[in-house]
């Protein structure tokens, strides 16, 4: 990850609430989202688009198996 500069904080007043405390008009709310989502993509969007391991797949639907008949057996069903 590269290295960003710190985000400027706003000045908090003890006596407002941050909620009700104004909108700086220099810095966009989403700013650090949009900074925070490219900096994962970079990160792991290669990562994410790798196809899912067979042996992974085999366990998933072998707990979604048992799963299945663990609430067959409990609601009195035939298995």
């Amino acid at each position: 990850m590269r290295n960003q500069p710190a985000r400027p904080r706003r000045p908090s007043d003890p006596e407002v609430p941050p909620e009700e405390s104004p909108p700086s008009d220099d810095i966009d709310p989403d700013a650090f989202d949009l900074w925070l989502r490219g900096c994962l993509r970079a990160a792991f969007d290669r990562v994410a688009s790798e196809p899912v391991p067979e042996d992974l797949l085999r366990m998933i639907e072998e707990d979604r198996a048992e799963r299945e008949r663990l609430r067959r057996k409990r609601l009195g069903q035939p298995e």
